[in-house]
């Protein structure tokens, strides 16, 4: 009966961290396919500032680490992981790197602007009567994690999201961490 009820309550809160994931967060994973995940057990962190800083336009606050840190914690016990301290006595250290960068996006189409009622009707808009030019410029921002076999003493998965980082995300940003975490932990241990 303790095992069932063990296995709900991780469920459940496999269920909220998915819900949690918004739309938006596109996630890829690589992984050894060597390595049987199944005999993994224990995690710590790989060092006691597991944050890596990538490519960024913006420096990150000094609360992003802890907040990850916490997510993905959150998130491997939920899969039924226990955590350790010591790194030496885990199966498997986790790492992780945040990043951002300014992107344009510049999207070109017929203008429809004087086609209809002119000389060639609609099709006007694609012989000569000019194109229309947006240009949007948002911050992308990047979220990977690094799993390393402790008795390997190699990286052995690696997830990443990515993600058009919005005002909202940025108002609610444990939301929008819990949200990448739950995207990339989607596919550890790989199936």
């Amino acid at each position: 009966m303790k095992a069932l009820s063990k296995c709900v309550a991780i469920f459940s809160v496999a269920i909220i961290l998915g819900a949690c994931a918004a739309p938006g967060f596109e996630a890829k994973h690589d992984y050894d396919d060597t390595i049987n995940f199944s005999t993994y057990q224990t995690f710590a962190w790989i060092s006691t500032n597991p944050m890596k800083l990538g490519t960024t336009t913006i420096p990150p606050s000094a609360m992003l680490e802890p907040r990850i840190m916490s997510s993905l914690e959150r998130a491997l016990v939920a899969k039924g992981y226990r955590f350790t301290k010591q790194p030496n006595s885990a199966d498997f250290v986790v790492s992780f790197t945040v990043g951002s960068r300014e992107e344009i996006r510049v999207d070109s189409y017929p203008s429809m602007g004087g086609a209809y009622g002119g000389r060639w009707g609609w099709g006007g808009a694609y012989y000569g009567h000019g194109t229309e030019t947006t240009v949007r410029q948002y911050t992308k921002g990047v979220l990977a994690v690094d799993i390393f076999s402790v008795r390997q003493h190699r990286p052995v998965w690696h997830g990443v999201a990515t993600k058009k980082i919005n005002e909202d995300d940025r108002d609610n940003q444990s939301a929008t961490i819990d949200a990448a975490v739950a995207a990339i932990m989607a596919g550890f241990p790989p199936q």
